[in-house]
Parts: structure tokens; C-alpha cells; sequence
């Protein structure tokens, strides 16, 4: 890898960026992905599914060499049995069970709720395909605020409350999927990145064994509202809130521990302006109360920011070797992480503005400025 172009550090967790060739997740149809784009990967190549919200969210697979070099034409997803045909949906992400080859998945939907500014309510559900993921089966609902804690009268441009923007990663004993999602409820006590899990082997019926974390410890989902591992400085009511969402988790092979890409938005007028990305790590995420205070990795920037592996086995979830930064499905940058060789903190962020986008991918920018 070259030169550093940002890093950052705590004493602890160190995080570094560096330039590398521009290339994306998407086709030029798209401007750019929407939501986190799951990825799996192989010595035979990389199965990547990503989501774009025109004229609704739906989503499409795509076929990649190993390192993302080369792609092949997006195919369109097919959903069997699906509950409600008329909401649009993101897969966000993606699980492929080792035993049978089974791909285990999990969707953003939205629906709109009216009033004057057009808003809508997201939720989470689970789903299951078994021809790699060109069709879908629907598993059930797991995530769905309650429909009192939603609010038209919110001023953020796009959200009324819910549950969406979210991630899903197993742990490393194999025993539990971990999901960390944003909410939008009307609460602000249970607005922010929360956590929830069920166990590996209640799969086939996800909502069955649905915990919660509380604060504390894990809970029973049903008929309670989620507590946010960073409360919101201003809440989703308003023009400008002041809060981190849209979490992206991976397990990194050279940490030993698992590692967290936030959005934060701050400052915007009914747009959910992107104020920065934020980077945090915890070594197990049965606790959620080990997540370190975030980072500041990137000044402005786009939605959507994940790293990806690019080595075989690797993806979205799981890094062993060289990985790319994306943010809404664009990269131009290598990173890296690891553990602090000095207690001094560093604080180079990468600068994400549209002048640079426009210089690396041309004048189709991913997000608002």
C-alpha cells in the first residue's frame, strides 16, 4: 500500500486510508448503490447484491472476479411469496450457510405513511434463497416499530420512525446472529444504533428467539423498545438531527475483533447531510457496551460506508487480507486497520468533498452535499 492519505487513532484502534484505481459496486445505469451492499466471496469469484431506490428500493445480484476487478451485468432479484409486493426492499445483508450452501438474507422495506413531506416508516425482515440469490423467500417480519411511535410530523426529510439501515453479522462460535440497525422512533430515548440477535439455529423462523439489547443485557424482544449503544445529540423529529445511523459491521482477521462503519449526519435542512463517516470496534459483540466511542474517519463524504474484503473468502462481513473503503457503493481508497503502535492519538481525516468525488467518478456525486 502507498502513502497514507488519512489515519486516525485513538491510542488503541488505528485506521488508515490510501489511494488506490476508482471502481464501484454498481453498473453506470446507477448513480450510485443505496444501502449496504452485502458481499461473499470464493476462490471462484464474489457474489455481490446491491439496491438502488428508483422508482422504488429493490435490489440486485451481481457476479465479480476475486478483488472486484471485473463484474458482470447486474440481474434483477426475484421475490416468491412476498407479503407485501407494494413496499420497496433492500437487501442489506447476506449469509451463506456452510452445511448446504444456503443463502440466508435480510431486507429494508418502506412504506410511506403520508403527510406533507412524503415520509416513510422502514422495517426489517428475514429471507432465504436457494438458487444463490436470484430468488427469494420470505422467512418473516422481525424488526417493526410500534405504529404509535410514528410521527408525520417529522422534519428530516425522508424517515416518520422505524427500524431500518442496519447490518447482520454472525459471531465467531457460530451461535448467534447479531444485528445492528437504526432507529427512527418517535421515543428519542430508543432513537440511534441498536443492537438486537437470535441464534444461528432458529434461522428458518428468525422472529422466534428475537432479543433485544437493553443496556445491560439481552431481552426478549416483543413489546419493547430497543437502547441505543449512543444516544442522539437532536432527534429524528427534526430538520437537523444530530446522530449516527446506518452501522456496517465486520469481523477483521488482523484485529481479532469486530469492526463498525458509521454515518453521522449533523447540520442539514431536511436532508440527513452526512457530517462524517465514524469508525468503532469491540472485541465480542455479546456486549454491546464494549463498542469504543466512534471515531472520525472522514469529513462529509456519502451514505453507506462499508469495508470490503477483496481476498477469497472475505466480503462485507468478514476481512483476511487487503480490503477497499466504499461509501454508496464508490470506492478510491484502500484501508487498513490495526491496533495502535503509540497511546498518542492521530486525527488525519480524509476531506470527502464533492469536488473530490466529481475528480474520481465524475460529475454523478452519490449523495446530498
Amino acid at each position: 500500500m502507498g502513502e497514507s492519505i488519512a489515519e486516525i487513532s485513538d491510542g488503541r484502534l488505528q485506521v488508515s486510508l490510501r489511494m488506490a484505481a476508482p471502481l464501484t459496486l454498481h453498473t453506470p445505469d446507477f448513480a450510485r448503490t443505496d444501502a449496504n451492499s452485502p458481499m461473499l466471496s470464493d476462490r471462484n469469484g464474489a457474489l455481490l447484491f446491491f439496491s438502488h431506490y428508483q422508482p422504488r428500493g429493490h435490489s440486485y445480484r451481481r457476479l465479480f472476479d476475486v478483488g472486484l476487478r471485473d463484474g458482470q451485468a447486474p440481474q434483477t432479484v426475484r421475490w416468491i411469496d412476498e407479503p407485501e409486493p407494494m413496499l420497496g426492499k433492500w437487501i442489506e445483508a447476506v449469509w451463506r450457510d456452510p452445511g448446504t450452501g444456503r443463502l440466508y438474507g435480510w431486507y429494508h422495506a418502506e412504506e410511506f405513511v403520508g403527510g406533507p413531506a412524503k415520509l416513510f416508516v422502514p422495517h426489517i425482515g428475514a429471507i432465504a434463497s436457494d438458487d444463490d440469490g436470484l430468488s427469494w423467500h420470505f422467512l418473516g417480519e422481525m424488526l417493526r416499530a410500534p405504529a404509535h411511535l410514528t410521527d408525520i410530523g417529522y422534519c428530516n426529510g425522508f424517515l416518520a420512525g422505524g427500524y431500518g439501515d442496519f447490518c447482520v453479522v454472525p459471531d465467531r462460535a457460530g451461535q448467534y446472529f447479531y444485528l445492528a440497525f437504526s432507529s427512527y422512533v418517535a421515543d428519542e430515548a430508543a432513537q440511534g444504533i441498536a443492537m438486537a440477535r437470535y441464534p444461528l439455529d432458529t434461522r428458518n423462523a428468525p422472529a422466534s428467539a428475537l432479543e433485544l439489547w437493553n443496556g445491560s443485557d439481552w431481552v426478549a424482544a416483543a413489546g419493547r423498545l430497543p437502547v441505543p449503544l449512543w444516544p442522539v445529540r437532536r432527534g429524528w423529529r427534526h430538520a437537523d438531527p444530530d446522530a449516527f445511523w446506518g452501522p456496517a459491521i465486520h469481523f477483521n482477521r488482523q484485529l481479532d475483533a469486530y469492526v463498525m462503519l458509521l454515518n453521522h449526519t449533523a447540520g442539514g435542512y431536511h436532508n440527513m447531510l452526512q457530517e462524517g463517516v465514524y469508525v468503532s470496534v469491540s472485541r465480542t459483540p455479546e456486549n454491546p457496551a464494549s463498542w469504543s466511542a466512534p471515531l472520525r474517519l472522514i469529513a462529509g463524504g456519502a451514505w453507506y460506508p462499508q469495508a470490503i474484503g477483496l481476498a477469497a473468502g472475505s466480503g462485507d462481513s468478514f476481512i483476511d487480507g487487503p480490503a477497499r473503503f466504499f461509501m454508496a457503493g464508490h470506492s478510491a481508497w484502500e484501508i487498513e486497520f490495526s491496533w495502535a503502535s503509540s497511546p498518542e492519538p492521530k486525527d488525519r481525516v480524509l476531506e470527502a468533498t464533492k469536488p473530490l468525488y466529481y475528480s474520481l467518478f465524475g460529475d454523478r456525486y452519490p449523495a446530498p452535499w
